[in-house]
């Protein structure tokens, strides 16, 4: 998820364009991160230590780790664990930049603060971005204030990727109380408390989650397409139920509830932003209040 989320970043920021970007994601599966930029990017080396082992390489038949040791920079263990991380994605995604000559690693160290600073992410969140665990990265987006509102999120966001599609990337999460939208699909539960969720679109939008969802070719978003949606909706709502079951927590759910035209939604509610293939939709969740859909 790190590359779909910082790469579109970088296109939205005017660092890379539309077209750099798709080569980056298409190109990134064959490469091989090299081992300078892993040293580089773990603050292990200096980049321009990096650049010298590389010109050494050139004339010397030995691996990148074997001059580091020799020079000084690492040590056998330090290389060791260097290796270990050569399938992580940021560091993929970095190395396609450079192979591109899109950005160098200078560059990339300097969007990745700005983005730090823009996103208010700590160093703590910062590590966890590019730690190459989607967990991780999930979390970071995920509502802060209120447990069941982020676990749900959570389950949503997985599922999504695992189902309907790998590519798919997610923004911040945001407190609202009122949200415009085309149309969407909704779902209640019940337990001590109501919790609803579900998603909603503008234009064709949803139709980007309901195809691969429901293996069939949708040319508006009208009922059956919102069917697709619902029918996601309860399989998230489904595994967050089972979850909470464990915990000796009971929920009831009720059907999906379908809305085709324009809508008003208003209440006290979390608005995580979706993004599949270019196609930005909102998942909405509320624990604490009623969810008022006109």
């Amino acid at each position: 998820m790190f590359d779909q989320i910082f790469g579109n970043y970088l296109v939205e920021s005017g660092r890379m364009t539309k077209e750099q970007f798709e080569k980056v994601i298409e190109r990134q599966s064959t490469v091989r991160v090299k081992l300078g930029l892993i040293a580089v990017s773990e603050k292990l080396m200096t980049a321009q230590q990096a650049d010298e082992v590389n010109m050494l390489q050139s004339v010397m038949d030995k691996r990148f780790g074997d001059i580091a040791v020799e020079k000084g920079y690492l040590t056998d263990d330090q290389v060791g664990q260097l290796l270990k991380k050569q399938g992580n994605i940021y560091l993929t995604f970095v190395q396609t930049l450079v192979d591109e000559a899109i950005c160098s690693l200078e560059d990339i160290a300097a969007f990745l603060d700005d983005y730090k600073q823009e996103s208010g992410f700590s160093a703590t969140d910062m590590a966890d971005f590019v730690s190459g665990d989607p967990d991780k990265i999930i979390a970071l987006f995920l509502p802060a204030d209120n447990n069941y509102c982020a676990r749900l999120c959570g389950v949503a966001v997985r599922t999504l990727t695992r189902i309907v599609d790998s590519t798919a990337y997610i923004s911040k999460a945001y407190l609202t109380d009122k949200l415009d939208a085309g149309h969407g699909a909704f779902q209640a539960m019940e337990c001590a408390f109501q919790i609803t969720s579900g998603f909603a679109g503008e234009g064709k939008n949803l139709l980007a989650m309901a195809v691969p969802f429901a293996k069939e070719e949708f040319e508006e978003v009208d009922i059956d397409a919102l069917d697709a949606v619902g029918e996601f909706t309860n399989c998230v709502n489904g595994l967050f139920s089972s979850a909470l079951s464990e915990e000796d927590v009971e929920i009831d759910m009720l059907p999906p509830v379908f809305y085709e035209h324009k809508i008003t939604i208003t209440g006290r509610f979390y608005i995580l932003p979706v993004t599949i293939r270019g196609c930005r939709m909102n998942f909405i969740v509320s624990a604490d209040s009623p969810l008022i859909i006109q």
